[in-house]
Parts: structure tokens; sequence; C-alpha cells
């Protein structure tokens, strides 16, 4: 799915417009992901699932402390902007 202009789309059209490989243009949009501004969502969610299963809490647990306004806990990937 195309995610309009963002930063690895961009990429990914500007490298093949210079008849690049498939490879190499998915691999560019691929390295565009790296920097936190674009790709952090997707390395927060990989470091919650880590930390939780490293913790050993379980799932509903985890789930009401997101749900507690009073805790500070955040369900990673949801809510920001795409």
């Amino acid at each position: 799915a195309e995610h309009e202009f963002n930063c690895s789309t961009s990429t990914v059209r500007m490298v093949g417009s210079s008849q690049a490989n498939l490879y190499a243009s998915v691999s560019a949009g691929v390295c565009a992901l790296w920097g936190p501004l674009h790709g952090g969502a997707n390395q927060a969610v990989i470091q919650m699932l880590t930390q939780l299963q490293e913790s050993g809490e379980s799932i509903e647990k985890y789930i009401g402390k997101v749900k507690d306004k009073t805790a500070k806990t955040k369900l990673m990937g949801f809510g920001h902007r795409v």
C-alpha cells in the first residue's frame, strides 16, 4: 500500500525512476525507514513487544495499563500520524 509521498515511498519512486532494478529501489525505501522520524514507530513496536516478552507480563495486564488514563503506558503502533 502506498502512503502518498512519505519518506520511504518517495525514496522508492525516486530510485526506481533512475531505472534501478526493483531490489535496489525497495532496498532504498527500507533504508529510509532507519531514521527515528519515519521508521521510529516500527522500531518502537518491536521494542515494546520485546520488553513485554522479556518481562513475562500478560497481554491482558499490559492492555489494562494502556487503558488506565493515569498510567503513561502506550500501545505503540497506534495513534501516530501516517
